[in-house]
């Protein structure tokens, strides 16, 4: 068994789930705890099941129940250094250096640096066996790193935040619109699909939507480019509202 689920993704929270027959991993906590309760009882878990929680920034939105979930949690907990310090957390957690492969189990996770306006941010790769799952949000640019190490994945998870003429046409700030299309900003709809056109077509299988703006971005807008370009791909879509179910890694 080789699954992924979320208890949902947007500015408002984030959080995402690898599953195996032997470790379940949690990627950020951006929901408030009793929150992240909830939509862990929506996946029949309790925070019991959870083996490892890995950080990727500091970010509110990605680490809202982090501080109470290691004062009432047993958990083990992982990120970078620079994220760590950010934080608060440097003694409470293990620091995993970007660039790495952490062993969990049966999971192999890839620790992948990536360009966003945190101290020191990172997303995780996971392989089992043969098959891998990429899951990046944050991103503002593409690396040479990056798309090495996602460029031969089964299931991706995939920030698609913001489509840069909407953006350009809100009523934001002139500076916060900057900063979410910069180089070190969110991800939009043209780095996101330049990234799915440097993977490897015969191995993807999957693309999963995440961390759309409600404002700046449309699903059909996404759901349009797929059908005309990567239509060869299954795609769906992570809410902010609702939690997305297991969803088996093949």
């Amino acid at each position: 068994m080789f699954s992924f689920a979320s208890l949902g993704s947007g500015s408002e929270g984030n959080s995402f789930l690898v599953k195996t027959d032997k470790t379940i991993v949690m990627v950020d906590c951006g929901f408030n705890y009793k929150e992240t309760e909830n939509r862990l009882s929506g996946l029949n878990l309790t925070f019991s099941d959870i083996d490892h929680i890995l950080i990727t920034h500091e970010h509110e939105d990605h680490i809202r129940a982090i501080k109470m979930i290691i004062k009432k949690e047993n958990i083990q907990i992982s990120c970078s250094y620079g994220t760590a310090k950010k934080i608060g957390i440097v003694d409470e957690v293990n620091i995993i250096i970007p660039g790495i492969t952490l062993q969990e189990n049966d999971l192999q996770i890839e620790v992948v640096p990536v360009p966003h306006d945190a101290r020191e941010p990172c997303h995780y790769i996971f392989k089992k066996d043969a098959l891998k799952i990429g899951i990046i949000t944050d991103f503002g640019s593409l690396t040479p790193k990056i798309i090495e190490s996602y460029s031969n994945l089964n299931y991706l998870v995939l920030e698609a935040n913001h489509d840069a003429s909407l953006l350009m046409q809100s009523s934001y700030p002139t500076s916060l619109k900057n900063r979410i299309n910069g180089k070190l900003g969110h991800a939009n709809n043209d780095l996101t699909f330049e990234l799915i056109s440097k993977i490897n077509k015969e191995k993807l299988k999957k693309i999963v939507f995440c961390h759309l703006s409600k404002l700046n971005n449309q699903k059909e807008i996404i759901k349009n480019t797929v059908k005309e370009y990567f239509n060869e791909f299954q795609c769906e879509f992570i809410s902010q509202e609702n939690i997305f179910n297991w969803s088996e890694i093949k």
